[in-house]
């Protein structure tokens, strides 16, 4: 039997079961361990627009178990532990392309292991090129956002700049490499900005939402290259003239833009097992399947002590 989470409606998810899929010749069987609740499906839980309609089966954060391979994989066997670019995670069984999957680092727990998030940050950093030297900011310290901080912390920077209205997570930016941490609700962002020579190299946007974006604009330096990481589930408008009068290069460094994901997955895995990302201080909470509902009611709810939530099924 194969349990499976569908979003059936606004707010409504139901566990439903199904066979075990069979794989192809190219394909794993993987035991889910544990899918990571992404943002993205909690804007649909609240009946945001999204990339997919509902009823959907969610869940593309997945690391698990090979339990069975197809006759021309050569890469896994079972018993191989695996971070997986393959979905619904929020199951008991996926089948898994063999390319999309990458091993687990020796010694990592499967909840910190949900490699398509740190396969996003890889990506958004790679995009973002930041240089030797470079002063560079990260808009928003949510999940996402620490995990951007802990990557550029080791690409050299002069300074490495967090901005965010919770303190607690500023700590946390601190502790992960930021030398500069501006709550802009209690202190003047552009004369610190100013203090580090007039902005930033390179600004990224990790909120979704439209005062992250004005606020990420502001403290870019002309000629500077501002990055939308984040998914926005609503219309941001922007004041082109900033754009335009400053010279910004501005793109979207999200997965749509990625040139392989696979290869983000990859380095993502490298990088955890170099100790690069600190999972143990994001992944707060964890839910089996069944409460699943209940996971996604209070990832919902913006609670102070909850950074990112799993499930383990």
């Amino acid at each position: 039997m194969n349990r499976v989470a569908y979003l059936v409606e606004k707010g409504k998810l139901e566990v439903r079961t199904s066979g075990i899929p069979t794989v192809g010749p190219k394909d794993i069987l993987v035991k889910v361990r544990a899918c990571g609740i992404c943002t993205g499906d909690i804007y649909a839980f609240q009946g945001y627009p999204v990339w997919f309609s509902l009823p959907a089966a969610l869940g593309h954060e997945a690391s698990g178990e090979v339990v069975a391979v197809g006759p021309d994989v050569r890469r896994f066997k079972p018993g191989d532990r695996v971070a997986a670019l393959a979905g619904p995670g929020f199951s008991d069984y996926i089948v898994v392309e063999e390319s999309f999957a990458e091993h687990i680092p020796s010694n990592t727990p499967f909840e910190h292991a949900i490699g398509e998030p740190l396969a996003c940050a890889v990506n958004g950093v790679r995009l973002a090129a930041p240089r030797f030297g470079d002063t560079v900011a990260v808009v928003g310290t949510g999940f996402m956002g620490l995990l951007l901080v802990q990557a550029l912390s080791r690409m050299g920077l002069e300074h490495l700049v967090a901005v965010d209205v919770r303190d607690e997570r500023l700590a946390l930016a601190a502790e992960f490499g930021a030398d500069v941490q501006v709550n802009p609700e209690r202190e003047d962002l552009n004369r610190v900005i100013d203090s580090l020579g007039g902005g930033c190299d390179i600004v990224i946007e990790a909120t979704g939402s439209p005062k992250g974006v004005a606020t990420a604009t502001a403290i870019v330096k002309k000629k500077g290259r501002l990055c939308i990481f984040s998914f926005h589930p609503a219309p941001v408008p922007v004041d082109m003239r900033v754009w335009d009068l400053k010279g910004l290069e501005v793109l979207m460094t999200n997965p749509n833009r990625a040139e392989d994901m696979r290869a983000n997955l990859r380095l993502a895995m490298t990088m955890l097992g170099r100790g690069v990302f600190k999972m143990e201080k994001l992944v707060t909470h964890k839910w089996p399947l069944d409460d699943i509902q209940r996971a996604f009611q209070y990832a919902s709810s913006k609670s102070l002590d909850y950074i990112k939530g799993v499930i383990v099924p």
